[in-house]
């Protein structure tokens, strides 16, 4: 097994992408928020890349539809949900398609064209993204990043995936992916120490996101593997 992580948005890029088994990871906090919607029922999650585009795709679809993600860390005016994993209850998210659109995030997704298949990674559900790896050949791990920049609670998710396959592959890693896994090893036990310093963590505990920090730090939450099948997440 080949293990690739590319370490924010902009650095995606075909050649590094194509014909793998890619995961996309923003736990802080897209990527937590897409598999909490649809473990509470929602129908789909369809990642766009602007506000405005989020407005013109809820409007093609029109029922059963909800607005949701942020700008600056904060819900767009007139959409329905933020990016906080804790609104996407059962009694509102069920039965919905979700159109998210983030800063970091969907960005990500929306610029991987030519994969063999896209996963949604996060720490709720690391062991389950774990399961469903065993055995490729060719795997990226995408960090979604903050604005372009490397996000350290990204990297260290991608590390400890890339740390528990390890356990049960023979694999090869790159540069970027065994510096990484090296810091993770340092702090490995105890995330939210790890994690402390984090720009981005602490951004939205400035902002006063604390509640979801700790949530999307949580591991192994979910057995639920979220996919990308023709522009649409689902389960």
């Amino acid at each position: 097994m080949n293990i690739d992580v590319i370490p924010y948005a902009s650095a995606i890029r075909d050649d590094l992408t194509e014909n793998k088994s890619v995961v996309v990871i923003d736990v802080l906090r897209a990527s937590s928020v897409i598999v909490t919607a649809l473990f509470n029922g929602a129908q789909s999650v369809v990642p766009v890349e602007t506000v405005e585009k989020a407005f013109d795709t809820a409007d093609n679809k029109r029922s059963n539809c909800l607005l949701a993600g942020e700008r600056d860390t904060r819900k767009p005016d007139g959409f329905h949900l933020g990016n906080s994993p804790l609104d996407y209850k059962k009694e509102i998210v069920s039965g919905k398609t979700i159109v998210l659109t983030t800063s970091n995030g969907t960005k990500a997704l929306n610029r991987i064209n030519n994969a063999k298949e896209i996963f949604i990674g996060s720490f709720l559900n690391v062991d389950a993204v774990v399961k469903k790896l065993n055995g490729k050949e060719q795997v990226a791990l995408v960090c979604s990043g903050t604005n372009n920049t490397f996000s350290m609670d990204d990297a260290m998710c991608a590390a400890m995936i890339t740390d528990k396959l390890m356990i049960n592959n023979e694999v090869q890693l790159s540069d970027f992916t065994l510096t990484i896994l090296k810091a993770y090893n340092t702090g490995k036990g105890n995330l939210r120490e790890l994690l402390n310093d984090c720009y981005h963590l602490n951004l939205l505990i400035r902002n006063g996101f604390a509640k979801d920090v700790e949530y999307c730090l949580q591991t192994n939450k979910y057995q639920v593997v979220p996919k990308v099948v023709n522009g649409e997440i689902i389960l």
